[in-house]
């Protein structure tokens, strides 16, 4: 089956689909530790000014996702729409290069904000557009691997460049890879992007009200979520803050791509998995519940390392959590939207989510570090992902947390 296919039938534009994501998934490798990196060290600007800006670029991403999946639900030309996004992250990209001024790199970090905050509901509106939710979690789980895959190439890249401390090469070597992406997802066929299918309306409706999506479970699953994300998003810096003491001879920026290149590639393979975990349990909820106690373990691990190997074996353990949650999370908006033509503005919502419980990670992490030191904030951190898991499985086992009329995904072979 030429250029495959989902049960019988071939993906139309699947190949330049998963390429625009392996893209997607390269240019936004790292972009903002390496831009604090270069401003701190590279620019010698103020810690302080440097929040601001990170600050900002967070807020904008925060904001512009629910926006970005309310126009994805609304706009048919997806493709038209991603490129405008990529053109905004390459603007941002192209921002930073020389020596940015304050007034410039607060610019930067809206072009970026705005280019990333789009991505995910764009491209899930594709991909759910193409195949249908049946086939969704399979299409999503190599969308995932491919962007996974884009981030070992983008950490790999990174990691060369950084070798000759040219910061400079790196922005332009993302502005370029993003231009790529957005016009590489022209290649996928305009007209089999189903714009009713893309955004889970019902057949016989149009989108419900934004107020009725928002049930108990929907709310309770975005809970568990923010949770997951305040443990888990502090946890890479402040390993890669454990490996620069303990090889001191190595610069920040290589420490941090080698973190995420490894983490990376073990996202690959999971992400591939995931869907035929999904449905073999039949529920993505159990998975939420299993991503936080291996999270919880990862803390606990990281905190008691003193070596690399042990700090390696931490990453290695978020590489498996976050390639089954980087499939698992779209599967699961997919079934609270069913239905409802709102599946893009749900998607841009949990990203939303996701965005806060990242600010809120790094606000946590900065204030209890210079109280408790490393480790121990590692451990807080690990408790929040203990407690986290605790209500995952008791909203799952009342059946609050998984989503209306949730369907077991079929086989391949099924009819």
């Amino acid at each position: 089956m030429s250029g495959g296919g989902e049960g019988r039938n071939p993906v139309p534009g699947r190949l330049p689909f998963l390429a625009a994501n392996f893209l997607a998934g390269d240019i936004q490798t790292g972009i903002m530790p390496l831009m604090s990196i270069d401003l701190l060290l590279g620019e010698h600007w103020r810690s302080g000014q440097v929040g601001m800006v990170l600050a900002f670029g967070s807020l904008v991403l925060l904001l512009f996702q629910p926006v970005a999946g309310h126009i994805a639900d609304r706009l048919v030309s997806k493709r038209a729409f991603f490129f405008s996004l990529a053109l905004s992250f390459a603007a941002g990209c192209l921002l930073l290069y020389g020596h940015p001024s304050f007034e410039r790199a607060f610019l930067a970090q809206f072009f970026l904000g705005v280019g990333q905050g789009g991505f995910m509901p764009v491209l899930g509106a594709v991909a759910m557009g193409l195949v249908g939710s049946e086939g969704f979690p399979r299409l999503t789980g190599e969308a995932q691997g491919a962007g996974h895959a884009g981030s070992v190439f983008g950490a790999a890249s990174v990691l060369l460049i950084a070798l000759h401390e040219n910061f400079f090469a790196i922005f332009v070597y993302y502005a370029l890879s993003s231009l790529l992406a957005g016009l590489i997802l022209f290649g996928v066929p305009g007209g089999a992007i189903d714009p009713r299918r893309a955004r889970e309306a019902a057949e016989e409706g149009d989108a419900l009200p934004i107020f009725r999506i928002f049930t108990k479970s929907l709310c309770l699953f975005l809970l568990v979520l923010l949770i997951f994300f305040v443990a888990n998003t502090a946890m890479l810096p402040l390993a890669g803050d454990k490996l620069s003491g303990i090889d001191l001879a190595d610069s920040p920026a290589r420490v941090m791509a080698f973190l995420v290149l490894v983490t990376q590639a073990v996202m690959v393979p999971f992400s591939l998995l995931a869907p035929a975990l999904v449905r073999r349990a039949g529920t993505g909820a159990v998975f939420l519940g299993l991503c936080l106690l291996v999270l919880s373990l990862r803390g606990g691990v990281l905190s008691e390392t003193r070596s690399t190997g042990g700090i390696l074996a931490g990453q290695l353990l978020d590489g498996t959590v976050m390639g089954i949650m980087s499939v698992v999370l779209p599967v699961l908006v997919a079934g609270f939207a069913r239905g409802t033509g709102r599946f893009n503005l749900l998607q841009g919502l949990a990203g939303a989510v996701v965005s806060a419980g990242a600010t809120l990670s790094q606000l946590l992490s900065g204030h209890l570090l210079d109280r408790l030191g490393i480790d121990r904030t590692l451990l807080v951190l690990s408790g929040v992902a203990l407690a986290g898991a605790v209500l995952a499985f008791a909203a799952w086992r009342s059946g609050r947390l998984s989503p209306p009329r949730e369907k077991i995904v079929p086989d391949r072979d099924d009819p």
